[in-house]
């Protein structure tokens, strides 16, 4: 199981691939249309795959103290009620985990595809 260091840092590395590369535009680009500074289209899908990692982090953060809670509880009731808040909260946790995941590969196959393709395959409405 991950440690909660390594959550961290598995974290930083996905929002790092999600800022936008500080490389210089070719000069033949002048002509083009000037991008806009800051996250560009499909590289939100990054951060929000970040932003659901951590979301699924915390809720197994609560879902292990929850569980930790119900083994020092003396009455049955209370532990089989703090035992299933604990089961919610960890398949809420699996579930965001699965959903950061999704993100990110679709960030990744539309940053890796040639740009025509990737508008194409992009989930925005151009008006």
């Amino acid at each position: 199981m991950f440690t909660v260091r390594s959550r961290l840092v598995a974290c930083a590395l996905v929002l790092t691939l999600g800022l936008p590369a500080s490389a210089a535009e070719p000069s033949h680009a002048a002509d083009a249309p000037a991008r806009a500074s800051g996250l560009q289209g499909h590289r939100y899908a990054f951060v929000a795959g970040g932003l659901l990692f951590l979301g699924g982090a915390g809720f197994g953060y609560l879902a292990q103290g929850e569980s930790n809670r119900a083994r020092t509880l003396s009455s049955a009731r209370e532990s089989s009620a703090a035992f299933d808040r604990a089961r919610t909260h960890a398949a809420t946790a699996n579930l965001l985990y699965a959903v950061a995941g999704v993100t990110v590969v679709y960030g990744l196959v539309l940053e890796l595809l040639p740009e025509p393709a990737a508008e194409k395959a992009s989930l925005t409405f151009h008006f």
